[in-house]
């Protein structure tokens, strides 16, 4: 054999292929994917106006995986939301960020449905989480239901589309999860009735040396080429001779659309063939929460910082515990002999079942038999799986074990003050470098320094600096952190800044539907915020990515027809506070 042999793979069932847009989804036959059989549902669609898909399952994001498929609806909020099956709401989450106001409904059949970045929960749950929210004097709660408390049937209205929380626009935002455990699962192994005629869109391949034996055409470096479209497959532009010798690996950058919609999306399934040989494969089926970060070693994360291009990893690193592949005992590495040619098939394939192609071929040379020379000093790999620890004037970084997901670059040094910040910089790895577990810096405080008002840890990026929080113990700023690069002191002491928005004349609200004030913070944020109306605690949502807090007077407990008092009192992270008071007519 000229390359490693491929065990123990099955042949996959069929993609699913999506219907044409109708309010109620019938599944037909049982569909099995990667073995697991989901069971013949028949639901009622959550939105009932024409939509497209503006996200999909298991989408490439940061930090993390797309757990659901995100539903356009016209730019605008506001439109009905239905529970797809009969089952109970067993949660109620309502956040300024992530999913903002999120409905959770349990189903019979083992399976939960999620709602989420909604304006507002239908007019039983939504008087329901009121109470909650004032008995707590909490905008955000997170709240858990015993089935019983608030029943639903098929179809039931139970919320209104939205764009709260971390949105970035209206949409729903819809999962199918398992209940036990939570696992999101791709919603179109339930028959999501989308029209998807498009095939994925290949855009290029990037090639890797895998040890520092290993080349790409002569060099110890990746190499990418783009890929273009002609002939019905995709080809390498232009035609380009690959070499290599050693250990390689290969990604594949990749993006899919939707019939009728121009929002990249991600795709279902990479398959990689070596001499006709099944090589590698991912498909996105599900994921469980506690794993989605390992999207940084599925993909080539310092290529996307450096380039914002996603390319997929065909290779899986060491450390990386995701449960989307088959591939080789070789975990998708390529083991590149002189003179002997190999060639490589992708097929990408969308939920869908639209697939595109593209074949190359690599020859291989010589292994080098040692590595390049380079003037540069030498430097130490970190053992991905075990602990680190770095120790420099008292400057000290310590990662736990597993931190990382392949070798790294042991690449620390004190830096010069470059005139942001207090002090030297200490430099924590390049800022491309992935980090799986928090991991802890301790930064000593210089004397003219020590009590200082506001003091905080920093990072130092393009000539800013950059919230990075910390504490002081023991004459040290303890920084606890899950970023690379570089992290200094700094000190502020500015606080919110506050200001009443849209104001009528006279300050009469009347035929108002909100009081809306700004509120943001220039470094660490927002941390707290209390909010009165005649002394008495009002419910104010915090929209953040807007800095915008709203009194929507159907929630605000207020005689009508009255002069009020409106007192706000904010805080950011670092304990800087300030205040607002204001008269108003409602």
């Amino acid at each position: 054999m000229e390359i490693m042999q491929v065990m123990g793979l099955r042949k996959l069932s069929p993609y699913l292929y999506c219907r044409s847009v109708a309010t109620s989804l019938i599944l037909g036959l049982s569909v099995m994917v990667a073995g697991q059989n989901y069971p013949k549902w028949d639901f009622h669609f959550p939105l009932t106006i024409e939509t497209t898909v503006s996200g999909s399952f298991g989408e490439m994001r940061s930090n993390h995986f797309h757990s659901g498929i995100d539903f356009t609806t016209r730019q605008i909020t506001g439109f009905p939301v239905y529970s797809i099956d009969e089952g109970y709401v067993s949660r109620i989450a309502v956040s300024p960020g992530g999913f903002g106001k999120a409905v959770y409904i349990d189903h019979p059949n083992g399976y939960t449905s999620v709602y989420a970045h909604c304006e507002w929960f239908s007019e039983a749950i939504d008087k329901l989480i009121t109470e909650l929210q004032y008995k707590n004097k909490s905008f955000a709660i997170d709240q858990s239901f015993q089935a019983g408390t608030i029943p639903v049937k098929r179809g039931e209205l139970i919320a209104y589309s939205g764009n709260s929380g971390s949105s970035g626009g209206p949409h729903l935002h819809f999962e199918i999860r398992e209940t036990r455990g939570q696992r999101p699962i791709n919603p179109h192994f339930f028959g999501l009735p989308i029209r998807d005629e498009v095939a994925p869109v290949i855009e290029g391949i990037r090639i890797y040396p895998l040890d520092d034996n290993s080349t790409i055409n002569g060099k110890n470096e990746p190499l990418y080429i783009p890929a273009v479209y002609y002939g019905g497959r995709y080809h390498l532009e232009g035609k380009p001779e690959i070499s290599a010798g050693g250990i390689i690996g290969v990604g594949v950058q990749v993006i899919d659309y939707s019939s009728e919609s121009w929002r990249r999306c991600g795709i279902y399934s990479i398959q990689l063939m070596v001499d006709n040989k099944m090589w590698f494969r991912s498909q996105m089926d599900g994921f469980f929460f506690h794993d989605t970060r390992y999207i940084n070693s599925h993909i080539d994360y310092a290529f996307k910082q450096q380039t914002k291009k996603t390319v997929q990893k065909s290779f899986i690193d060491i450390n990386n515990k995701l449960q989307l592949y088959t591939s080789t005992p070789g975990r998708g590495q390529i083991t590149m002999l002189p003179q002997h040619k190999h060639s490589l098939e992708y097929e990408i394939a969308d939920a869908a079942g639209n697939i595109s192609k593209l074949s190359f071929s690599i020859r291989g040379q010589e292994r080098q038999s040692k590595p390049a020379v380079s003037a540069a000093p030498q430097v130490l790999k970190i053992d991905p799986a075990s602990p680190y620890f770095v120790s420099m004037d008292n400057f000290k970084v310590r990662f736990p074990e597993n931190a990382f997901y392949s070798e790294v670059a042991a690449m620390f040094e004190l830096l010069p003050n470059e005139g942001l910040g207090i002090g030297s910089y200490f430099k924590v790895l390049n800022e491309d470098v992935p980090v799986h577990h928090f991991f802890d810096i301790t930064i000593p405080i210089p004397e003219e320094a020590i009590g200082m008002k506001g003091l905080t840890g920093a990072k130092v990026a393009k000539g800013k600096l950059s919230y990075a929080g910390g504490v002081v113990s023991n004459g040290n700023m303890q920084i606890r952190s899950r970023e690379t690069g570089t992290f200094c002191l700094t000190s502020d002491t500015i606080p919110p800044s506050l200001r009443l928005l849209n104001i009528p004349p006279g300050r009469n609200y009347t035929g108002r539907d909100r009081i809306t004030i700004e509120i943001k913070d220039d470094f660490s944020g927002i941390d707290e915020y209390y909010c009165t109306i005649n002394g008495q605690w009002m419910l104010f949502e915090h929209d953040p990515k807007n800095n915008a807090l709203n009194g929507y007077f159907k929630n605000l407990r207020i005689e009508r027809g009255k002069k009020h008092l409106l007192e706000l009192k904010v805080s950011d992270k670092l304990g800087n506070k300030a205040s607002l008071s204001t008269e108003f007519v409602y």
